[in-house]
């Protein structure tokens, strides 16, 4: 085919162009300037497929530089490879310890007991296990029902001295003589149960005050505060095991007004009618007359209401200590007299109940 060129000036000549193949597609006036070469074909190599495979794991591209990890290295081994190089980066390298001797003879080491050792921890184990399989004795068995039965007992008198008045606590002991003793027996096994003494703490305050005050001990079960004090001791409870206890109700003793110099309650604030045993115990002291109350912490459902109650039978809070595990302690001072004959709001404290086996 001929083209012409327009004959834009006088004496243009006529150029003529070789044909050229019109493309597949049907397209004119296009052509293809350069030669299609001839691809080489490739070759895979079993490394490059293995680093793709790595990097398409992975997710990164493994480099070919010096600091690049070695091809055949693992997943595990390029991270360790790549945080190698980043820690050279950022100007931080690290240098592995060298295993030492003794590191290596700590592995191979392995435990060695002695003959005697030996010897003795099967002998410990064979009398562990006689004595387990070893059947109680009669009077081993007599012992534990004794006790099952004193404790039961003591629960149960127990129970009734908290959830009943003073009066009927009097008259209850009136009519059984072996019930006091009962109690108390049941007493002296909960005391070896428990983490401290109260009374022996009280005992402690009373030999750091003056060997002339007088005391009265209110509900001082066997009185062992007067054997363990020099200090005239008059020691009070419903009944008397000895000749120099009183046997009286602690909420009308026969002791002259005015006549305490310190009052102790030591777990003996039981009853149901406490405003009896707290005005007692302002009618027999004197006046700046001190009064130390330990009891059960469970008792208290609310310190604040106990201080409120105790400053309306005349006296004030000198300082308390209710941090103590199990009990509270509490130091009051009697700052004016109140007559007995006042009529309080009713107040106790919450029975202190033992579980039934």
């Amino acid at each position: 085919m001929a083209f012409e060129v327009p004959p834009w000036d006088n004496g243009v000549e006529v150029i003529k162009f070789k044909p050229v193949q019109v493309a597949s597609n049907g397209a004119t006036g296009k052509t293809k300037a350069k030669k299609q070469k001839k691809k080489k074909p490739k070759v895979k190599k079993h490394a490059d497929q293995s680093n793709s495979t790595n990097a398409t794991a992975t997710g990164y591209r493994l480099g070919k530089g010096p600091l690049a990890p070695p091809a055949e290295s693992s997943d595990d081994e390029a991270d360790d490879g790549l945080r190698a190089m980043h820690k050279i980066r950022m100007g931080r390298i690290e240098k592995q310890r060298p295993v030492t001797q003794t590191a290596k003879d700590n592995k191979k080491k392995q435990l060695k007991l002695k003959p005697a050792m030996i010897g003795a921890a099967v002998e410990a184990m064979e009398t562990s296990a006689s004595v387990v399989s070893a059947a109680p004795t009669p009077a081993t068995l007599a012992n534990k029902l004794q006790s099952e039965l004193l404790g039961g007992r003591f629960r149960y008198i127990n129970e009734q001295l908290y959830t009943m008045n003073s009066q009927k606590a009097e008259k209850l002991f009136k009519n059984d003589d072996e019930a006091f003793e009962a109690y108390h027996a049941g007493y002296r096994q909960q005391v070896e149960k428990w983490p401290t003494n109260p009374l022996a703490r009280i005992i402690k305050i009373i030999k750091r005050l003056s060997k002339t005050l007088i005391i009265g001990d209110f509900g001082c079960g066997d009185g062992k505060l007067a054997q363990s004090v020099p200090n005239k001791v008059y020691s009070m409870d419903l009944v008397s095991t000895r000749e120099d206890i009183i046997a009286c109700n602690i909420t009308n003793t026969p002791l002259e007004a005015r006549s305490l110099d310190v009052a102790v309650y030591c777990l003996s604030l039981m009853g149901t009618n406490l405003n009896d045993y707290l005005l007692e115990a302002n009618r027999v002291l004197k006046l700046h007359g001190i009064v130390h109350i330990a009891e059960i912490q469970s008792r208290f459902e609310d310190v604040r209401e106990f201080v409120r109650f105790m400053g309306s039978c005349g006296f004030d809070l000198v300082k308390k200590d209710v941090a103590v595990n199990y009990f509270y302690f509490f130091q009051f001072r009697k700052m004016r007299h109140v007559d007995k004959q006042v009529k309080l709001k009713p107040f106790s404290l919450k029975p202190c109940l033992y579980r039934k086996r």
